[in-house]
């Protein structure tokens, strides 16, 4: 997928550089070109004077050319080597895009050359919306501290939810989240009533009198937009170009829980670590903020177990995580239903999470590539784990939780192919890893991936500019090259890097941006009439003959 963010990067750290003023389209040499244009708000169509617009080629990562638009919101880039170039432009106030910028990061890049146009292009830029409001309680009292996240569906297809923008409110529970694109948005908001008292009277053994609890034994449960209790629940949030929108927020105090725990005794070089709740929000398991209320030793002894209380725990179903103190720690985690006033956690119904850990080697039985990290990425949900293998290529990757994750490697940014994957000894097809509550080893070697796919999309026999073009692996196995975009360029070329050797179909959609294209089914009526692609292994540049012919949505 072509995608901005490093060139963006790149655009921010030579500010200094910046252009003071516009060059105004002239006529280019005989052996020059000229990319030329206009910054439009993408509200009003108004022209934006002062705008920072960056040039660059789609494979290098600094050093752009930039101007400044003048008071027409008019740019050029004179003399140009023919080419392809991409093209960006930014402006305090509004959100930064690419020419032609669709969701996910998709933009068209510039091809300057005999018979192109590259003059007169409109870059649109959406003015940044605000969101903001007050969090107050059923009393009216403002929720001082709170922590209010957004969430937005991935726009790559893959029907997960990302967070994104978040804040805390003030003492006035106020909050205000800024620079914002237009879109639909999800919220949720959590707190801690800073009244609330979670001191329970007990009796001689220790045990709590529940008619003496307090009124203010309180807690806020995680709230979403409009009003909700779960993240099924939750309402979209739609936010318009420039919009500053009010969204005032109340949450609902409730009698708060309290969990005992029995913590073992710690040994001398093993000391306690406190036990930490996380909670599953679109996907995302957030911690939950509780108080530690009361520790008692048995029988008078500093070296027997102690008994543990959380307070301030709002009702509701929880992850506990329990981490050994010392040198060689180690996580346990337990599932815990937690709507019962008092919940009595037996620890040993924790299950420790696994170890994973084993040997990459390289193909050919050459060395492993400089920079070399191996990642677990999961099926559902974000929680990502990491290792940089030895020199020898023994890894080792600490508490990763119950689930199906794919097994990937990168290397200085180049992507890795991991085949001859081999789990608990046992040949593994495809990269998929299923990880319970035992250890795993695995074995897997890696390739650099050289090869490229390049062509051109067409609509009615005529190249086809800025349409979706999906490179789809015939493989149920792929992994995370299961689909790849790319936005066809101004000539209607488009080139996909890095790709793993194996059988491909090449479709092309117009409007497609709205595509979940990460899943196979929604994919499935296009394939019949794409283009199929094989690429060998260690190939290099494949150049496709056929036209890959727009399909209509």
């Amino acid at each position: 997928m072509k995608r901005l963010k490093a060139a963006r990067l790149a655009g921010l750290a030579i500010l200094a550089c910046i252009v003071p003023a516009a060059v105004l389209p002239q006529a280019a040499p005989a052996a020059g070109r000229t990319i030329s244009g206009a910054v439009v708000n993408a509200v009003t169509g108004l022209p934006i004077a002062g705008a920072t617009v960056s040039l660059g080629k789609p494979k290098a990562r600094r050093n752009p050319d930039q101007v400044q638009t003048d008071t027409e919101g008019r740019f050029a880039f004179p003399q140009l080597a023919d080419g392809k170039y991409t093209l960006w432009a930014s402006r305090r106030g509004y959100i930064g895009a690419a020419f032609e910028e669709h969701p996910g990061g998709f933009s068209t890049a510039v091809v300057t050359g005999e018979g192109l146009e590259s003059t007169g292009l409109k870059i649109m830029l959406e003015p940044q919306a605000v969101l903001f409001g007050t969090v107050t309680d059923d009393s009216g009292d403002p929720v001082p501290q709170a922590r209010i996240n957004l969430y937005r569906p991935d726009p790559a297809g893959t029907g997960k939810m990302l967070r994104g923008n978040g804040t805390m409110s003030d003492g006035g529970g106020n909050y205000e989240i800024s620079r914002l694109a237009p879109g639909s948005y999800y919220l949720s908001i959590s707190g801690v009533p800073w009244y609330a008292t979670h001191l329970q009277p007990r009796d001689s053994q220790g045990k709590a009198i529940e008619s003496r609890r307090s009124p203010l034994d309180v807690a806020y449960a995680v709230t979403y937009y409009p009003d909700a209790t779960t993240d099924t629940a939750a309402e979209p949030i739609v936010v318009a170009a420039g919009e500053r929108m009010r969204v005032n927020l109340t949450m609902h105090p409730v009698p708060a829980v309290h969990i005992s725990i029995q913590i073992p005794a710690p040994g001398a070089n093993q000391p306690f670590v406190f036990p930490q709740l996380r909670q599953e929000i679109f996907g995302t398991m957030d911690y939950v903020q509780a108080a530690p209320m009361y520790q008692m030793r048995n029988s008078g002894r500093d070296s027997g177990p102690a008994m543990l209380e959380l307070g301030g725990v709002a009702p509701g179903r929880y992850d506990m995580d329990l981490r050994s103190g010392g040198q060689a720690q180690s996580v346990r985690s337990v599932a815990l239903d937690a709507t019962s006033d008092q919940v009595n956690l037996d620890v040993s119904s924790a299950t420790v999470l696994a170890e994973v850990s084993g040997k990459i080697s390289a193909a050919g039985d050459g060395a492993l590539p400089t920079g070399l990290n191996i990642s677990l990425v999961p099926q559902q949900g974000t929680d990502h784990y990491n290792a940089r293998p030895d020199a020898d290529g023994s890894f080792k990757i600490e508490s990763v939780r119950p689930g199906t994750y794919e097994v990937a490697a990168n290397a200085a940014g180049v992507f890795q192919s991991v085949s001859h994957l081999s789990v608990n000894g046992a040949v593994v097809p495809g990269r998929f890893l299923k990880v319970g509550g035992e250890p795993v080893t695995l074995t897997a070697r890696v390739t650099e991936v050289t090869a490229s796919i390049g062509g051109f999309a067409k609509l009615e026999d005529k190249p086809a500019s800025g349409v979706l073009v999906m490179l789809v692996p015939t493989s149920p196995s792929a992994g995370k090259e299961r689909c790849r975009g790319y936005q066809s360029d101004s000539d209607g070329s488009f080139e996909f890097s890095h790709v793993p050797a194996g059988q491909y179909t090449l479709v092309a959609v117009q409007e497609g941006w709205t595509l979940e294209w990460a899943h196979p089914e929604a994919l499935a009526r296009y394939l019949a009439k794409g283009v199929q692609v094989t690429v060998p292994p260690h190939s290099n540049e494949i150049a496709v003959k056929d036209p890959v012919n727009v399909q209509a949505k």
